[in-house]
């Protein structure tokens, strides 16, 4: 973490309201910055980096819930924590709040000191939060040490999976977490000689069943800590196949877990996109048909028909994001 001062955002459509909230934050080394209605607040978001957002919820234009719900299904912010300041004292007001993806709230009129505590206990955690994704990047970024040069390859496994959990469906949490966490899908590779992971061409049976051992590898480096289990069961299965033909269990339809389901599609396109020692590259149609159509390796009975459906209908936005995340990677000198 930097040592900048914490920014927050203060929503309300009151000026008064905000006044107040500026001058109890900016004394205690708080940066501020504010906005009157739903729509100032998500412009403000999209150009400025913001730490924590102080949210009214009855406002003109677009109400706090509106707010919080656009804030939390963009990639971009959605990691940014929300406290709802609120004279809208109900049970079912928090609820919706809650789906909405809100951290706190607190009831107008608010006590100073417990807003400045919840304040204080969220960026300590969300600090906390930030250290254990470093790690987990850092930790697949290690993996790619002994393989070839992926470039972006991994950012973008996680940016596909979340699209498609998104598109299933799945909570916020869901599609944070896979986001993440599929970027450790290979980090069993450490343990594979590179003569193997260079080798140009196929490999023959033994080197293949060496290969195969990435995903157990993968487990067992990750462990069984609660918070990297998406990681674990993302590394130890995305292998398996639909029909049952994968490895290393030979697991079959829904006993493989649907973040493995996921990333396994997303991890296919993503490496067929990209040239490697023993393949050439194809272009987004080509990739697309291979998955969709099958080849010599590959078949559509591969994969779950409901991660197949989303990746169909999620085709423009794949290639969106691969030619981007290129890019940028070109930029970096990646």
């Amino acid at each position: 973490m930097n040592n900048r001062a914490r920014r927050i955002l203060c929503v309300d459509d009151e000026d008064f309201n905000l006044d107040l909230l500026e001058a109890l934050l900016k004394p205690q080394g708080y940066e501020t910055f504010t906005a009157l209605n739903g729509k100032e607040a998500l412009g403000v978001l999209a150009s400025k980096q913001v730490d924590l957002v102080l949210l009214d919820i009855n406002m003109p234009v677009m109400n706090g819930h509106e707010v919080c719900r656009r804030l939390k299904a963009d990639p971009h912010t959605a990691h940014i924590p929300v406290i709802m300041i609120t004279s809208l004292d109900s049970k079912e007001n928090k609820m919706i709040g809650m789906e909405a993806g809100a951290e706190e709230f607190l009831s107008k009129p608010f006590d100073q000191a417990e807003l400045l505590l919840r304040i204080g206990n969220i960026l300590r955690t969300s600090e906390y939060e930030d250290a254990f994704e470093y790690l987990i990047l850092a930790l697949a970024r290690a993996a790619e040490a002994n393989d070839i040069d992926t470039g972006n390859h991994i950012l973008r496994v996680g940016e596909y999976a979340a699209l498609v959990a998104r598109e299933l469906g799945q909570s916020e949490k869901f599609v944070e977490t896979i986001r993440s966490q599929a970027t450790l899908h290979d980090v069993g590779k450490v343990h594979i000689p590179s003569h193997i992971l260079k080798k140009p061409g196929r490999l023959d049976e033994a080197e293949m069943e060496e290969m195969k051992q990435h995903t157990t590898f993968g487990a067992m480096i990750i462990g069984d800590h609660p918070h990297l289990e998406f990681g674990r069961r993302i590394a130890l299965s995305h292998h398996e196949r639909w029909d049952g033909t994968g490895y290393p269990k030979g697991l079959k339809g829904e006993e493989i877990p649907l973040e493995a389901r996921i990333t396994s599609i997303c991890d296919c396109y993503d490496a067929l996109r990209n040239s490697r020692v023993y393949k050439p590259n194809y272009d987004h149609d080509g990739a697309c048909r291979i998955i969709t159509q099958g080849d010599d390796r590959m078949k559509p009975g591969h994969f779950d028909p409901k991660v197949m459906a989303a990746f169909v209908k999620l085709q423009p936005a794949f290639k969106a994001l691969y030619e981007k995340m290129r890019d940028d990677d070109r930029q970096g000198g990646g």
